[in-house]
Parts: C-alpha cells; structure tokens; sequence
C-alpha cells in the first residue's frame, strides 16, 4: 500500500495533538507501514517577503519525526509539471537513527503523496531534495 491523503478521523485528531487543524484537515498516511504525516505550522510566505518553511511531524513506530520543508518552484517536461521540495530540517529520534534510510524513503514516499495534491494542482511527479548536513542529528 502506499500514502493516500484524507480527511484526518475526529478520534485521531484527540491522540495527536500537535497536529495542526487550522492549517489542514488532511494527512498523509499509508496503514500499511503504519505511518502518517501532518502538517504543523507554517513560517515565512510572500505576505512576508520570504521563502516559506512547512513544518511536518511524520509518526512511525510510536516515534516522532519533525521536518522542515520548502516547496520548490515547479519544473515542467513535455509530459506536464513535477513538484519539487526540499527538506531541510529533519529531527530523527535516537530509536530511529539506525534506520535513517526508511525513514528518508517513507519521507519521499509521503511528499510524493502531498505534492500530487499540493494546493490543489495536480503534478506528473515529486521530486524530494535533503540537505543532508542538516539531517546529521
């Protein structure tokens, strides 16, 4: 199975606190692997005049991953438009540090899912971007 975006189930939204209803009332998750990201704020933006940063908490095996993410500016092919983010902050837990690679991979896999949907476009693909020096935590 893979990510699919829906509506967040009320019962959810009272076990995860942080995340954020007013900025979204969808999520990423794939039950399967049992994960799930969410959107929890949002810095920056053209009303401030700079680049926005979307923070997401993804959930997996009972841990917590923050990441900091920008939307890139789109690329076209003659096939139609690719969505690119770039991750630039991620908090890994120490329980999760020998797994880095799943969890780049399920990071991927789940903004490939958001970027489909982004802001109600609809893009051909999803290309994910780290800044690894700032994924070394």
């Amino acid at each position: 199975m893979a990510f699919i975006i829906e509506k967040i189930p009320e019962t959810e939204k009272k076990k995860f606190p942080f995340i954020n209803i007013k900025l979204s009332s969808r999520w990423a998750i794939d039950r399967e692997r049992e994960v799930f990201i969410a959107i929890t704020g949002t810095v920056g933006g053209p009303y401030e005049g700079t680049v926005p940063t979307d923070y997401y908490t993804m959930y997996w095996h009972n841990e917590k991953i923050d990441i900091a993410a920008t939307p890139l500016p789109k690329s076209f092919t003659e096939r139609g438009a690719i969505m690119n983010w770039h991750i630039h902050g991620l908090e890994i837990p120490e329980t999760l540090q020998d797994r880095k690679e799943s969890v780049f991979q399920l990071i991927r896999d789940a903004f490939s899912a958001i970027g489909q949907s982004f802001d109600g476009d609809r893009f051909l693909s999803v290309n994910v971007e780290f800044d690894r020096p700032t994924l070394n935590k």
